[in-house]
């Protein structure tokens, strides 16, 4: 399938927002079903809701300059208001700190691995981006890096 099929598909059915919704009804499932009262769950929990509050304000900052976060980066345009003003890609970083918190909360093997191999594979896409960026806008990426956190 054509990358630009495969986001057609994506865009059409609206599943760029069924994943951060499918997340947050999980973490919220995972914060009721497996609450215990030691400093791994509470951990988990700050984790998950801070990613998940980064990753939702990314999200709609976001908006049209959505893409699904594969194949090779693309830009309409380099994103700097909202969250994007403080922090460096904050959609992967929310990704990354939901799926963190929800492994701390719910220790299980079968959610640990496949949200640690997605957060390896976040880690390496910033990198891939950062590169394509700056070798896309250069200076003007370079300067907006220096002035967000991460």
């Amino acid at each position: 399938m054509g990358r630009q099929k495969a986001d057609f598909l994506i865009k059409r059915y609206q599943i760029e927002h069924l994943v951060p919704l499918a997340l947050t009804i999980l973490s919220a499932y995972f914060w009721v079903n497996n609450f215990q009262q030691n400093w791994i769950y509470f951990s988990g929990l700050i984790i998950n809701i801070i990613g998940l509050l980064i990753w939702w304000s990314a999200k709609i900052t976001l908006a049209e300059n959505w893409n699904a976060g594969y194949g090779k980066p693309r830009i309409k345009n380099l994103v700097t208001q909202g969250i994007y003003s403080k922090i460096g890609h904050p959609l992967y970083w929310g990704i990354n700190l939901t799926l963190i918190g929800l492994s701390l909360i719910h220790l299980n093997i079968f959610l640990i691995i496949p949200s640690w191999v997605i957060v390896i594979y976040f880690f390496r896409r910033m990198r891939i981006e950062d590169k394509f960026l700056i070798k896309k806008l250069g200076k003007k990426y370079l300067e907006y890096k220096k002035r967000t956190w991460i």
